[in-house]
């Protein structure tokens, strides 16, 4: 199989927050490697907001719990399917046992960080103003001086490196957790109908990278008993329009949720 992009959509609100925290705390760490300070503060203002359940989020953290909590019912459940498997299966169970605890005990130096930080909380209040760039508070003048010459980032990182682990983690074994589905996009448009009476709570799409390149993406709509899956292109500088010709994907609905 070529390589495959993988798009992601929640079914349920806990998978949502889930996805939410997860994918702030990939843009934090990307933008920590790659010395963007713009990028670090907004993600660090999206995963506070995730985490203190702001703007209309659910706190993630108990989310998060629940999900890891809901995997490790799953995998008790396979280990009486395929008892072949079974000193695996529990290794991954105590793995989830031992993030669960971790995330107990490492979350609150996080918090503290992101309630009592002068630049986060400077920036914050900033964004509440529209100033993205953070021009009234004069973060624009002085940001690349003190941003490499103090330690926010790291100390940030270190903090959330146990919650970062388990969310990564998580996230593995979702997406391993279902094998493939090859399926055809017919006129660019696709329905998948759910098994009735399992709970899914993720629809997992994969691309060929190639066809990404190309500026093809999905949307999905709908609901458990329907999902309704269209491709749109996106081209440079021209509004998006759907694809009209057949497209080869892979989909998997993920049973946890």
């Amino acid at each position: 199989m070529s390589e495959l992009v993988r798009f992601g959509f929640a079914l349920t609100p806990r998978m949502r927050s889930f996805m939410e925290l997860r994918d702030g705390l990939r843009c934090l760490e990307r933008a920590r490697q790659c010395d963007q300070p713009y990028a670090w503060l907004l993600a660090a203002c999206d995963v506070r907001t995730s985490l203190l359940g702001e703007h209309g989020r659910k706190q993630a953290v108990p989310e998060l719990v629940g999900l890891l909590a809901s995997m490790r019912v799953h995998l008790t459940k396979l280990v009486e399917k395929h008892p072949e498997y079974r000193s695996k299966i529990l290794e991954a169970c105590d793995m989830i046992d031992e993030y669960i605890e971790s995330m107990r005990l490492g979350i609150q130096d996080a918090m503290n960080f992101f309630c009592e930080d002068a630049l986060l909380a400077s920036y914050f209040n900033a964004l509440k103003k529209q100033d993205l760039l953070a021009h009234k508070p004069i973060l624009s003048q002085s940001l690349n001086i003190l941003w490499n010459g103090s330690k926010h980032k790291d100390i940030l990182s270190h903090s959330l490196h146990d919650l970062h682990a388990a969310v990564t983690h998580l996230d593995i074994m979702l997406n391993d957790y279902v094998g493939w589905e090859k399926r055809v996009a017919d006129s660019g448009s696709d329905q998948i109908t759910p098994e009735r009476g399992i709970d899914y709570g993720l629809l997992i799409l994969g691309l060929d990278s190639a066809i990404v390149q190309q500026g093809i993406h999905p949307e999905c709509s709908g609901n458990r008993l329907a999902l309704r899956i269209r491709f749109q292109q996106w081209e440079p500088g021209v509004a998006a329009h759907d694809v009209d010709e057949d497209l080869p994907y892979h989909a998997m609905l993920v049973p946890i949720g």
